[in-house]
Formats: structure tokens, sequence, C-alpha cells
């Protein structure tokens, strides 16, 4: 996925990058003085490493970085971007970064009824893709999208300005995505799953009910589907089942909680939804590759961060 960068765009992350310079932070997740916007930045290479990317949109500005949903893994740089329509877990890999040469990208939260306002009010017209897809893709930042980046990061400098202005970059900057070289992709990707007969509706309910137990019957009735329909489209666009979905994001947060300083382990999945400790304990290591404790040490002692 990575390609040839024209002259203008060399320059314009070149300002970026120097722009999040002035972000004091070593490496990790920096929130700024806008609520949607984000700064990730690794100072040296890392494993894989399992996560659940947010509906968002996150644009390289330097470095490599390895994409693996499902069975797929595609590499992807300095000019394209990551985005998703659904909380959609995923594991990523960063690849050559040093402290001189860090890898840096910009995190813009939005969400898929945003993208669907800006494109009815600015009449975008648009050649929509009908077939279902994974919820996360890769696309190629147009000049004009990373000028809007631009300005976002010298906007959040100032906060008397941030709640005026900020809002209308940002649909400014769904604008460009929408209407640049690779739009028709990007509004298909982002607004599919929203028209796919319930099943993003389904989505958020096991987002947002994760540590309840549920039947498949009911997750289909709730989309408004047959049962193996659901299984079809689910997996489509997750690459897993409606268990395995929910049993991802339960354990994500349950590092999270963990990372935040949560201690008991036995609390820890009760929060989460797990009725047996032992179940929880040997489910996290499966996916994390360590007990829960020896991963947050672990992942503290590297001075990581969840992203």
């Amino acid at each position: 996925m990575i390609e040839n960068i024209s002259a203008d765009t060399k320059r314009c992350l070149s300002r970026i990058l120097t722009l999040t310079s002035q972000f004091s932070f070593y490496d990790g997740v920096y929130h700024t003085n806008i609520p949607f916007l984000s700064i990730l930045k690794e100072n040296k290479s890392m494993p894989v490493a399992q996560g659940v990317l947010a509906p968002s949109v996150c644009v390289v500005i330097q470095g490599n970085k390895v994409l693996q949903v499902g069975r797929e893994a595609i590499e992807y740089g300095a000019g394209n971007y990551l985005a998703s329509s659904i909380n959609m877990p995923i594991k990523g890999q960063v690849l050559k970064a040093t402290k001189e040469t860090p890898y840096v990208a910009l995190q813009i939260n939005f969400t898929s009824e945003e993208v669907a306002s800006v494109a009815l009010e600015a009449n975008v017209n648009i050649n929509s893709y009908k077939s279902l897809s994974t919820g996360a893709f890769i696309g190629k930042t147009n000049i004009e999208a990373l000028g809007v980046c631009e300005r976002l990061l010298r906007l959040s400098v100032d906060s008397q300005a941030v709640a005026f202005l900020a809002p209308a970059a940002k649909r400014e900057l769904i604008y460009r995505l929408l209407t640049g070289e690779e739009g028709d992709v990007f509004y298909s990707k982002m607004l599919l799953h929203q028209e796919a007969a319930g099943i993003n509706h389904v989505i958020n309910w096991i987002t947002a009910h994760f540590d309840s137990p549920f039947t498949i019957s009911q997750l289909a009735d709730l989309g408004n589907m047959s049962v193996s329909n659901l299984h079809h489209k689910f997996k489509a666009v997750t690459t897993m089942t409606p268990l395995q979905y929910q049993k991802r994001i339960r354990l994500q947060e349950a590092r999270r909680l963990l990372m935040g300083g949560t201690v008991d382990v036995t609390r820890t999945a009760s929060q989460v939804g797990y009725e047996s400790s032992t179940q929880f304990i040997r489910e996290y290591k499966r996916l994390f590759g360590l007990s829960p404790l020896r991963d947050v040490r672990a992942m503290r002692a590297a001075g990581g961060t969840e992203k």
C-alpha cells in the first residue's frame, strides 16, 4: 500500500511533523486540546500488538506500520491513512522506528453518521460499492486533507478558538476525504455498514453491552435479519463471530482497566463480564501472550500505552 508521494505532500508532512514536536511527550498517545484529535508516537519498532480501533481516521505522518485484519497483512506509511467505521479489533506492528525518526500519526475520531451528514449537506456525488468488506481499511491522504490536519494542529494550541473552529475543520477534513481521488472508496467503506440491514446496529449494541450475555437469536432480532445472514454479514465486516468480537472487546477493556491502576484481577474479570476469573486469565493470556499482571508489568516497563 506504500506509494510514491509528491514533493508537495512531502513538504506538508514535514510541516506537520515539525508541529507535532511542540507537544512534550516521549511516546504513546497525546490528547490535544481538540477533543477528537490525538497524536500517536512510537520511538522504537514494536512487536505485533492487539488493539481495538475506534471509529476514526489515523493519518501517518512518518514511519511505517503493518496492519493485520483477519488473515490479511498490509504495510502502509507516511501519506496513508487507516480508517474504521466501527470499533474494529485489529493487530498492528510499527516498523523501524527510532528515537531520531519515530513513527508519528494523527488520530481524528469521527463516526459514519458525521460522514453521512457531510456527504448529504455538501451534495457530494459518490459512486458507492455495495459489497460488504472489513470495517478497517487503508487509503491515500490527499494534499487537501493533509492541509486540514496541519491547520488542526496549529489550532489545537489556541484554546479559545478550539470550540468555535475545530468542528468546522473536522467537517472540512471529511469533505476533503470524500472528494479526493479515493473518495468513492472512503464513502463506501465508512457508510456501507450503516446501510447493511442492521449489522451496524448489532455491532454498536455488542460494543455498548460487552459485559452482558446474549444469544445469536437476540442479535439477529436486533438487526432484523436471520441468524445465518447475521453470521455472514458480521464476519464479513469484523472478520470474526459475534462471540469472538465480544470476547476481544472484553479483554481489551480489561487491559485498559488494569493499565489504569486496577490490580484486582478477579474484580476486573467481573467488571468486563466474566463469571470465572480462571477463564478470564486463560483467555487473556491466549490473546496477549502473558497473564494479566505480567502483561501490565511488561507494558509499564516498556513505557507502553494502549493505542
